[in-house]
């Protein structure tokens, strides 16, 4: 365990004791990010495969500018959020959700079952709109560790929203939909729920579990990239095409099992505006994140995660192509925002204390 004194830091990958070897873990398929933007098809061909299955997979980031920015980033804004998350509670909450996907979020503020229980971690959702532009142009305030690493932020979000974009790009290739088709409901500049999240769960307090950091869920948007040291995150054994709204438990019989941290590589998945967009063809996976196994549960677990998300007046209408079957949801009439915004509520955000 860490020193407690201000000047060492608890985030401190090298230190990490191993994942242990004796927990069920699911088998994700490993792809290469530079084969990707070499337009490698068979490396193609596996993440479509991926995607249509249980909707997670491991990209090896090693090799290419994109990737690499994101490996030494994702310390980086780590760093930074130890330093937010070392600030009194009450300077934390003048950055509070409030009504917004942005901000502070304090643990407990979300239930992770049916009968209310809290969760127990915190975050910090930097906006991508705000990065990217002049400061003149942000549209809130911000801690000043996150306005001192605004660069550090823009680099980020450039290179794993591209990412995001090279992963649709191979989807809509497959299913016979015009790439731009994507594009327009992602572009950068546009406001969006796209941010960066940084999370600190906290060490687990007995050695019995699990004490929920984050409740099972799917992603409502619609692609994630998720960089973690320590173990945490649980997908659920069985895949499933609902992405439902208030499901915090699964919907389909199977179990938990744990994702096993990868050195080099972030942790995609896909959420459900891409099985909004693909009228179900792709799949969004459940999953969870408690402390972690074994050694590893005495630390405070960081990640660090860049969410895509399709622009704030998109329509959440399917698209069409040769791939994608006929049909109608209720949804489709509702903007982004509109839609975004019941997913998260539905979950058990609660935006308004």
């Amino acid at each position: 365990m860490p020193h407690k004194e201000e000047e060492f830091s608890e985030f401190t990958p090298d230190l990490y004791p191993p994942f242990p070897e004796d927990v069920p873990t699911v088998e994700l398929q490993t792809i290469t990010l530079s084969k990707l933007l070499e337009g490698d098809s068979a490396e193609q061909n596996r993440v479509y495969e991926a995607c249509v299955g249980r909707g997670f997979f491991y990209l090896a980031l090693n090799g290419c500018a994109k990737g690499e920015t994101i490996l030494r980033g994702a310390d980086q804004i780590a760093l930074t959020g130890e330093r937010v998350f070392k600030l009194p509670l009450e300077e934390k909450m003048q950055y509070k959700m409030v009504k917004t996907l942005f901000g502070y979020k304090f643990a407990g503020s979300t239930v992770t079952d049916k009968s209310g229980t809290p969760d127990t971690a915190e975050f910090f959702n930097v906006g991508k709109n705000d990065m990217i532009v002049p400061d003149d142009r942000m549209t809130r305030p911000w801690p000043s560790a996150i306005l001192d690493a605004k660069p550090l932020f823009d680099a980020y979000i450039n290179s794993a929203h591209s990412v995001g974009m090279t992963i649709l790009a191979i989807i809509a290739d497959k299913l016979g939909v015009d790439v731009s088709e994507f594009t327009k409901r992602h572009r950068i500049e546009e406001p969006s729920g796209d941010h960066v999240r940084i999370t600190r769960g906290p060490p687990r307090e007995t050695e019995e579990m699990p004490e929920i950091q984050t409740p099972s869920h799917t992603d409502f948007g619609t692609i994630t990239i998720l960089m973690n040291w320590l173990g945490g995150l649980q997908v659920w054994s069985e895949s499933s095409r609902k992405a439902e709204l208030g499901a915090l438990e699964p919907d389909v019989p199977g179990q938990w099992l744990w994702v096993k941290p990868k050195n080099g590589c972030a942790i995609i998945n896909l959420g459900d505006a891409a099985v909004r967009f693909t009228n179900g063809v792709v799949c969004s996976g459940r999953h969870r994140v408690i402390p972690s196994p074994g050694a590893q549960g005495r630390w405070p677990r960081y990640s660090i995660v860049y969410f895509v998300r399709p622009e704030d007046q998109c329509l959440m209408k399917s698209l069409e192509g040769k791939g994608i079957p006929e049909g109608r949801d209720d949804d489709e009439s509702l903007t982004a925002t509109e839609w975004i915004y019941r997913k998260s509520v539905a979950l058990g955000n609660r935006f308004d204390n």
